[in-house]
């Protein structure tokens, strides 16, 4: 049973709930993905930004545009997505156009599946055609996330920025 929940922007609401879910993954060997902000950036600054940056502001050089959402459910932040508006070289090598982490409270419990489901609606209001999604070969979990909505593996090989194995994949977006 997918876990309950939905797509929000960060807000300022948000204050305790974002500091549980970062404090989550100190110390976790995992690294966060789809949250973007400084880590010691206050609440009203990483509204902004994430604010800014769904806009084209405030980029930093070789940004794109992108738009971040939380999973939240109960007043939990339990995952994050992040879409980039469109590709560079380096996002067609690294991170493509979706990057998305989830709590590690919250895994293996649909959390991942649900919010990209959910952004790919996003996506396509964004016009994005394809979306290409990159994981570490050896990530399965993501593996499966991706190809449960859709996901179509490209190619798997070593990927000299991330200097790892890695599977690209593409989910191609109807245009209604």
């Amino acid at each position: 049973m997918p876990t309950p929940g939905k797509l929000v922007p960060l807000s300022l609401d948000h204050k305790h709930a974002l500091e549980v879910f970062l404090c989550e993954f100190d110390g976790c060997r995992d690294e966060l993905h789809g949250y973007f902000c400084d880590r010691g950036a206050s609440i009203d600054a990483a509204v902004q930004l994430l604010s800014d940056w769904g806009r084209g502001q405030s980029l930093g050089a070789g940004w794109v545009p992108c738009s971040t959402w939380f999973w939240e459910s109960e007043g939990v932040l339990q995952g994050v997505i992040n879409v980039r508006h469109r590709l560079t070289p380096r996002l067609e090598e690294v991170g493509g156009h979706i990057g998305y982490s989830v709590a590690p409270s919250h895994r293996r419990k649909g959390v991942a599946t649900a919010m990209l489901r959910e952004v790919l609606a996003h996506c396509r209001a964004l016009e994005i055609r394809r979306a290409l999604l990159t994981c570490n070969a050896a990530n399965e979990a993501s593996a499966r996330t991706i190809e449960s909505n859709g996901g179509v593996l490209d190619r798997e090989g070593w990927c000299e920025l991330e200097q790892r194995e890695q599977r690209w994949y593409w989910v191609a977006l109807e245009q209604d």
